[in-house]
């Protein structure tokens, strides 16, 4: 039975859900389990590379590094590195939440 089927027999039949999860089940859970593990190894390469974490803490090094050269003390220059890492977050919340209320 394909899944749509299943989709619409549960749909017009509400109580042959107990009946049918089973079945979805053991048609998917080879595909998932297999997207999952592919998940699940991109991650673990990614938590090795630590090249990836070497940069960011350059750029962020050279930030700071850039504000003492100027004249900041290194309270100021953490205080705009600081600063600028929230208006981020800020500006990534302002767009997740533009994006949700655009989709609905």
């Amino acid at each position: 039975m394909n899944t749509e089927k299943l989709l619409e027999l549960m749909l017009e039949n509400p109580e042959t859900i107990p009946v049918l999860i089973p079945e979805l089940v053991r048609k998917y859970k080879p595909t998932i389990y297999s997207v999952c593990n592919e998940f699940h190894n991109m991650l673990k390469d990614y938590a090795n590379n630590t090249e990836w974490f070497e940069t960011f803490a350059k750029i962020k090094k050279q930030q700071f590094d850039a504000y003492v050269n100027v004249g900041f003390t290194e309270e100021q220059a953490i205080a705009f590195i600081i600063n600028d890492n929230l208006q981020l977050i800020q500006n990534m919340k302002n767009n997740i939440n533009k994006s949700t209320k655009s989709n609905k």
